[in-house]
């Protein structure tokens, strides 16, 4: 199965689509992040900043999945693909 890509902005740490005002982080003037989810960042700082790649890969697959009703599995593999690409870990 191919995930279809999201023409909805997405969170550059975790993939999360940005739908909603209060989806969004905030940055350290309580602006709302145009980058990263409210689950990834927080007062311009990154909320888990030790967090690997492969962590975050992990942590994500179960709402990934729900999100894009796909299965576990592919959710890993659409993540993985993914996840690499985005801002905060080029």
């Amino acid at each position: 199965m191919t995930v279809k890509k999201s023409t909805e902005p997405i969170c550059q740490s975790c993939a999360m689509i940005l739908k909603a005002l209060d989806d969004k982080g905030t940055e350290v003037d309580g602006t709302r992040s145009e980058d990263y989810c409210c689950y990834c960042y927080e007062a311009g700082e990154f909320i888990e900043p030790e967090i690997t790649l492969k962590e975050m890969i992990e942590e994500s697959i179960s709402n990934t999945a729900k999100s894009l009703d796909i299965s576990i599995e592919e959710a890993k593999k659409y993540l993985e693909s993914l996840l690499p690409t985005l801002k905060r870990w080029r």
